[in-house]
């Protein structure tokens, strides 16, 4: 019994740390009981109302994989607090034919023991409301004595001691620029550009984000501009969660808000504040028009040199690297290509394989070919099972060396990785030969594309559905020429 162990806690707290080596200590004990061999751990130290897990996620993929045979936790709280989530897991499970088995004996669908489901889930969902309640209580408190209750301040200022003070950087100094600067007339990208230019740190570079971007967004500018702590107002319960199984956020009344006034330094006046606010109002009514149109190669075309979508710009009748578009020649080059000239050659291109497709030429050699590739299959297909028996022999005892002392925690996860790696790629290599032996349709298929391009070509224009029938992606070199991948491959078709 190939066995996936779940172990998690909240934070990364000393106290928490211990329940992780003591849910580790319990497993090893309750595996050793059962003889199970441990496919994997996957451990998260993070709130069980979420499912966005790192390892969580990680356990569902190799679940659809069906690499294991059951799910081991130490109660169904650790799976999820969130009675969707515990269902979706369970659906997941039931679905590859996976069973869960907790610690506490609630779960145990190997013996039929999981009549009791919805109620744990239910129960769980219950306590993390009621927990959640009880921070928001106390965080509503603090906000009301003129704390600020977030984990980051405003950028332009600094936590001491629970309040807002001003930075000791120039960020103050970019906060008074983008009010002024918008005040002048310069749109959100127009502005960060600029500070993208300058080279300023962008505020998630500022708080030390892992995932930090080396460019200013127009959104960020946004929120900045958006923001009344600069005026010196604490402003605080602004948004709040839907419920504690949800991470999407509602606005709350302005009446109903945390507002102490004159709470901390201001960096904005109140006129220049509400200033902007109008103007930003009435922008927003000047640009509000229909949705754009989606044009023909949208989501199609990509810059060969940074990888983001080309935008297609109306006054060029053509696309532009977004990147460019965006931040600027210093991030990246145009890669522009008009709409006309790119449907021209793929036109050209589709017209070429249609006149030079040879039905009988190409069944031929494709049937040469495949007699040559299962021989060669068959032989292969003996060699993997033998190697895969092996394999099992050899993980059969890892779990029982781990449980007796003979080998560690480190040799016996290094021992079992390296076999599931070995395994996976023999799984692979076994997934190729099941698709030689399955080539016989190879042809039929060529034939029927030979059809569809026919039927396509007796159009006189490109059409969406052409496109979205024959190309994967295009890159757009500097020059403006054009890769073209196709979702068949065209000369491996007319040399095959």
């Amino acid at each position: 019994m190939r066995c996936a162990v779940y172990i998690r806690v909240s934070t990364d707290k000393e106290e928490q740390k211990a329940s992780l080596e003591n849910q580790r200590s319990l497993f090893f004990q309750y595996l050793e009981d059962k003889g199970w061999d441990i496919f994997d751990f996957y451990i998260d130290v993070e709130s069980g109302t979420t499912g966005k897990r790192e390892h969580l996620q990680r356990l569902i993929q190799d679940a659809k994989g069906r690499k294991f045979d059951v799910i081991v936790a130490k109660e169904l709280s650790r799976l999820a607090r969130n009675g969707g989530l515990s269902y979706q897991i369970r659906d997941m499970a039931r679905d590859n034919r996976i069973d869960i088995v907790t610690l506490d004996n609630a779960i145990n669908t190997i013996e039929g023991k999981g009549e009791m489901f919805g109620l744990y889930a239910w129960m769980y969902e219950q306590e993390s409301q009621r927990t959640s309640t009880r921070i928001k209580a106390a965080l509503s408190s603090k906000a009301r004595k003129g704390e600020f209750k977030g984990s980051v301040p405003p950028y332009g200022y600094r936590l001491n001691s629970g309040k807002l003070v001003v930075a000791e950087d120039d960020s103050p100094n970019i906060v008074k620029r983008i009010f002024r600067m918008y005040l002048e007339g310069k749109g959100f990208d127009a502005i960060a550009r600029t500070f993208t230019r300058e080279g300023c740190p962008t505020p998630a570079q500022v708080i030390g984000k892992k995932n930090a971007g080396l460019y200013w967004q127009g959104t960020s500018i946004k929120k900045i501009l958006n923001n009344p702590h600069y005026v010196g107002d604490l402003v605080q319960g602004r948004q709040t969660t839907v419920s504690v199984t949800s991470k999407v956020r509602e606005e709350i009344p302005k009446e109903k808000q945390i507002i102490i006034e004159n709470a901390h330094q201001a960096l904005i006046s109140r006129g220049d504040f509400e200033a902007v606010q109008q103007y930003m109002e009435g922008r927003k009514r000047q640009q509000a028009k229909p949705k754009a149109k989606k044009h023909m190669f949208t989501n199609y075309l990509f810059c060969a040199d940074c990888g983001k979508a080309l935008w297609y710009v109306h006054y060029r009748k053509g696309y532009v690297c977004g990147n460019y578009y965006k931040h600027g020649k210093h991030v990246c080059s145009q890669h522009s290509v008009k709409e006309k000239e790119l449907i021209g050659v793929i036109l050209a291109d589709i017209r070429n394989m249609t006149e030079t497709l040879n039905e009988k030429d190409v069944l031929g050699r494709l049937e040469v070919k495949t007699l040559q590739s299962r021989k060669q299959a068959e032989k292969q297909l003996h060699t993997l099972q033998r190697r895969i028996e092996k394999l099992k022999e050899q993980k059969t005892g890892l779990i029982r060396l781990l449980a007796s002392g003979t080998i560690d925690e480190t040799e016996y996860k290094e021992a079992t990785e390296s076999g599931n790696a070995e395994l996976c790629s023999l799984q692979d290599q076994l997934k190729g030969l099941q698709s030689l032996q399955a080539s016989n349709s190879t042809g039929e298929s060529i034939v029927r594309l030979k059809k569809e391009l026919k039927q396509f070509m007796k159009l006189e224009e490109l059409t969406p559905e052409m496109i979205h029938r024959f190309v994967d992606k295009i890159e757009v070199q500097a020059d403006g020429s054009v890769n073209i991948h196709y979702k068949f491959t065209p000369t491996a078709l007319l040399t095959a």
